[in-house]
């Protein structure tokens, strides 16, 4: 057998030919044999950076607290001590040293902890799904636990048996030398069999369940026979019975995939971290029939090794062929090491995606797409480092061991940048997020303008304190009516000179170049505090309606200097501020309009009552004349029996005015339900609503029916703040009018019957009024009045403004229901 020639090792890593000067040739490097080292040790170099970004990773950004996201640590962080020791050992020359023994003993502990780290991770997540692995689960940690302790003892008790050198004589000549009197069921054959079983369980474990593998293997045949019964009708009869209805025989992907997994399907009902787990499943799965495949591999190998020993012994051929001395890992041996470090690279991208993309080991929400933006960018850093140091080492004979250190190093202080630069960026956020919050401009409607202004300063040096970090600030509102000057530690003696324009923020010095970015071309002014010159930036907020405010920054707490997302960051919160207080003044825009609104339904009242003054009262007083007349006119027949006018015409005219008083007082008290707001005051809303029903709509309705408990109008009383009581009451006040005037139709002898209930709690404080008719309905009755329902929209938007809502519900012949809710944010 060709002996592999000597290689000599310069600095740590295997070499190439021994010459004086040691210079490697191409054809050298391209040799099978150290081209596969190579191409081994980069992947172990790849493995190790990744597996030791993940561990930094889930331990910076991970709940700490969480003992699973501690375990992850503890699985990654061994996962890249293995491949540390990994590309030590292959760049080492084969030989019976002190050292090179112990890193491949130290390489145990990694080997055994990882699979059952992995195994525990996996019934972890699992048992949150699925309850019967909960029951599952001690016992299969403690067995595999027990496994694995067994393993570490018999290694090493027979540690001298197992060494690096002879495990690759094992597997590359089927020699144990080392161990001529080796049986069946001895340490030396027992121990590879029993930590390939080990490793294949703990891979598995979580994955292939007897029961699963029986629903698999039931649905496999199930699938089978339906696609064999359907080939045996034939293409037509097959044909024809799915058209007839038959069903469509899915996939078998769909089939086996509906069979393996039994856990819940409802992902929209999932809950984290079980959404996480349910999402990364897939990827962790096939993750898992990698490991399979690789164990299986390296059984197989391990397996064949130990058989040819026995044939050897067998038929007495006690010198091998491997006899001599190595100096180097056989070829084929380093191929099927590239092919288990190319599968554990697989694996990792796998583990690495369901980290970063499904947050599995962090345990708590991640910016998912900037993280697996940073995934994308360590696997690119990762494989370039890789092949840098193997081509360093290959061409410098540079030292791995220091390499590898500094690599390790490197890695942690990228996963601390990347992890310091997403803290900032989630303490960037905490910092904006008064300005993206809800103004809540619920509370306005109180038209507090004192409230207003407090929480525009609280706002304002937010803005100054926390997000820009200035010593002092001012800025001056040139457009609204509620405060010009909002100051920030502003000194009063501080003195403004223009001094000179500086454009290094502007994008350009055109007037339509600044006009296209909103006109912001900060300006410099020099300002005297005690004495000392100090510099103040001013910035100019322009909007649609042209300069808007002025704001002036001072210097910068740690003395540097104002960028450009400083800038753009001041000119977006300033704005941010100002359109709160547009947001006010409209605010108190609408309140105006509502106050007018009810304005108007006492002129409107006012007006209704001169009618009944000046116009129907005259005629019913006429009515009355002419009765008096015709009396006196039936006194006068008995005793004349003539009379100059007929009593059948001054009757029939009397009938015709008191007919038309009477139709115009109905309609009149339809239309006219005049407000009451000081009965908010004096009575509650409540009984206000109520005492409107009894007197400014009692003819309007046949039948009212008052839904309403003593104890819910004082709870809706007790809860409900003054200006929201009084929206409510207007529009209710609204629904009752428009009940009155069109619920009848065009048949004004309808009869009508009114219901009117409330709600409230005082533990979860909520409000709900239902004013319900059983009229004509709202299609019906357009047809025959003139209402638009512009007032009820207009109580609507109100409502909404106020955080509540205002709905309506009609059908023909089914009457009008207008419900107005208001939820117990609105309420305080």
């Amino acid at each position: 057998m060709r002996m592999e020639r000597p290689w000599c090792r310069i600095a740590g890593v295997n070499g190439f030919h021994f010459t004086k000067k040691n210079n490697m040739s191409l054809l050298t490097f391209l040799e099978p044999t150290h081209l596969f080292q190579t191409i081994v040790l980069a992947l172990s170099i790849f493995n190790l950076v990744t597996f030791l970004w993940l561990a930094f990773t889930v331990w910076l950004n991970g709940n700490r607290q969480a003992w699973i996201a501690r375990l992850g640590v503890v699985g990654l962080g061994f996962s890249a001590f293995f491949f540390f020791v990994h590309a030590l050992l292959i760049a080492s020359p084969l030989s019976y040293t002190i050292s090179q023994d112990f890193l491949w003993r130290l390489l145990w502990l990694p080997a055994i902890c990882v699979p059952y780290i992995w195994f525990a991770i996996g019934l972890h997540y699992a048992a949150l799904i699925n309850q019967n692995w909960r029951r599952r689960r001690p016992a299969l940690l403690l067995s595999s636990g027990i496994l694995g302790c067994l393993l570490l003892v018999l290694l090493i008790l027979y540690r001298s048996t197992f060494t690096f050198v002879g495990t690759v004589r094992l597997l590359a000549y089927s020699d144990l030398y080392e161990d001529t009197h080796a049986g069946l069921f001895s340490p030396t054959v027992l121990v590879p069999v029993l930590f390939l079983c080990y490793v294949t369980f703990c891979a598995i474990g979580p994955w292939f369940t007897p029961g699963r593998v029986k629903r698999v293997m039931s649905a496999l045949g199930g699938f089978i026979g339906r696609r064999v019964k359907q080939y045996m009708q034939g293409p037509e009869k097959g044909a024809g019975s799915e058209i007839g209805g038959d069903k469509k025989i899915p996939g078998l992907g769909r089939v086996l995939s509906a069979a393996f997994w039994d856990d819940p399907t409802d992902v929209e009902l999932l809950q984290e971290p079980v959404l996480s787990w349910h999402l990364a499943r897939p990827g962790l799965f096939l993750a898992a029939l990698l490991m399979v495949g690789l164990t299986t591999i390296l059984g197989i190998v391990g397996i064949w090794s130990i058989v040819d020993w026995f044939e050897y012994r067998q038929h007495g051929a006690h010198t091998l062929p491997a006899s001599l001395p190595l100096e180097t890992i056989p070829l084929h041996l380093l191929v099927l090491d590239t092919i288990a470090a190319g599968a554990v690279a697989l694996i990792i991208l796998l583990v690495g995606y369901s980290i970063v993309r499904h947050g599995v080991l962090i345990e708590r929400p991640l910016a998912r797409r900037g993280f697996f933006g940073q995934w994308r960018g360590i696997v690119i850093v990762a494989t370039t480092v890789a092949i840098f140091i193997v081509l360093l080492v290959d061409f410098t004979h540079s030292t791995l061991g220091s390499l590898l250190l500094i690599t390790s190093l490197a890695t942690g202080a990228y996963a601390l940048f990347t992890w310091s630069s997403y803290t900032a960026h989630d303490r960037y956020i905490a910092l904006l997020g008064p300005f993206i919050r809800s103004t809540n401009l619920r509370h306005w409607l109180n038209t507090d303008l004192q409230r207003t202004e407090q929480g525009l300063e609280d706002l304002f040096f937010h803005l100054c304190q926390d997000v820009l970090a200035v010593k002092f600030a001012r800025m001056t509102v040139m457009a609204g009516s509620v405060r010009r000057i909002f100051s920030y530690r502003w000194p009063l003696e501080a003195k403004e000179q223009f001094m000179y324009t500086v454009p290094a923020f502007a994008p350009g010095n055109g007037i339509d170049e600044m006009s296209d970015r909103g006109n912001r071309a900060p300006a410099r002014v020099s300002i005297n505090i005690d004495g000392q010159p100090m510099i103040c930036w001013v910035l100019p907020i322009y909007d649609e309606l042209g300069l808007v405010a002025m704001l002036y920054l001072g210097p910068r707490q740690d003395g540097g200097a104002f960028t450009d997302e400083d800038m753009d960051l001041a000119h977006a919160c300033g704005q941010r501020i100002l359109d709160t207080l547009g947001d006010h003044e409209a605010m108190q825009a609408v309140a105006a309009l509502l106050r007018r609104r009810i304005v108007d339904v006492k002129l409107l009242g006012a007006q209704h009552r001169r009618i009944l003054h000046d116009d129907i009262l005259p005629q019913m007083h006429l009515a009355l004349l002419r009765l008096e007349t015709l009396r006196a006119i039936l006194g006068a027949d008995k005793q004349t029996k003539e009379s100059t006018t007929p009593p059948e015409e001054v009757l029939n005219d009397v009938v015709e005015r008191i007919s038309d008083a009477h139709r115009r007082l109905a309609s009149m008290m339809r239309a006219t339900a005049p407000s009451a707001p000081h009965r908010l005051e004096r009575e509650g809303m409540m009984s206000a609503i109520h005492t409107m029903l009894e007197q400014d709509f009692q003819l309007a309705f046949d039948e009212v029916e008052w839904r309403v408990s003593e104890e819910t109008a004082n709870c809706i009383d007790e809860v409900t703040p003054p200006a929201i009581a009084e929206l409510i009451f207007a529009a209710v006040q609204e629904a009752l009018r428009n009940a009155a005037r069109h619920a009848r139709g065009s048949d004004v002898h309808r009869r009508l019957r009114l219901t009117l209930k409330a709600s409230c709690d005082r533990i979860d404080p909520h409000l709900e009024v239902i004013v319900a008719d059983d009229g004509v309905g709202i299609i019906s009755a357009s047809s025959s009045t003139s209402g638009t329902g512009g007032g009820l929209l207009t109580h609507s938007a109100l409502l909404a403004i106020a955080g509540g809502s205002l709905t309506i519900k009609s059908a023909p012949g089914e009457g009008v229901t207008v419900r107005i809710f208001l939820p117990a944010e609105s309420l305080r």
